[in-house]
């Protein structure tokens, strides 16, 4: 999920595309079975592209790069990434978890969205105030 206005989108054709922007990513562990693991988020700038009826992209974490699709990075569930990516990741706070596993949201975001980005913007795009 894009996180602020910074990109923008645009079509080429007739495919849809979106400029590199941040990205809100929920990931987990490889291997787990339910949830098992806490959830945890990255934000990278992410371009994304249509394919099919898809918008799919990659981000680079920690010098490995994960495939996006659409909301959260995997269709509005939780990305899979290699344990020393999770183990990078910040944590997200339990009460979003229960939202987003109660939104609504089906391959995409669900109700939780609007708390889910105010979020990631404090934890991630910290501003300096002067």
């Amino acid at each position: 999920m894009y996180i602020t206005n910074e990109g923008r989108g645009y079509y080429r054709g007739s495919e849809q595309h979106h400029t590199r922007a941040p990205f809100l990513i929920l990931v987990q562990p490889p291997g787990i079975e339910g949830c098992n693991q806490p959830i945890r988020a990255l934000v990278c700038k992410v371009a994304l592209h249509q394919c099919g009826a898809w918008m799919m992209g990659e981000a680079r974490a920690f010098g490995h790069r994960i495939p996006i699709s659409g909301a959260y990075g995997a269709d509005g569930l939780v990305r899979e990434v290699p344990q020393h990516i999770y183990d990078k990741a910040v944590p997200v706070p339990q009460d979003l978890v229960y939202a987003w596993n109660n939104g609504g949201g089906w391959n995409s975001c669900g109700s939780e969205a609007p708390a889910m980005r105010e979020w990631a913007v404090k934890t991630f795009l910290k501003k300096e105030t002067k």
